[in-house]
């Protein structure tokens, strides 16, 4: 009986650890996304930020949050009246 009573715990501890490392333990954070970026305040930097030389900026991999849909003077500040 007592045989029995420690293969049943054994065999708990080994699903209980089992779980512990199924390999989903994200240490790595290189599957995680950048978190999403403001469209405006991404497009008042980009037009502070012109220069000739300047490289193109790569927003394939960029997610972008349209916090402003609803503001018509989003953009009033990038513009001299």
């Amino acid at each position: 009986m007592k045989v029995l009573i420690n293969l049943a715990a054994l065999s708990a501890l080994t699903i209980l650890l089992t779980g512990c490392f199924n390999g989903s333990s994200g240490g790595g954070g290189g599957d995680r996304p950048d978190p999403a970026v403001d469209f405006s305040t991404f497009v008042k930097a980009e037009i502070a930020n012109t220069d000739d030389t300047r490289e193109a900026v790569q927003i394939n991999d960029k997610e972008f949050s349209f916090n402003d849909q609803n503001n018509e003077q989003a953009f009033d500040d990038l513009f001299i009246q």
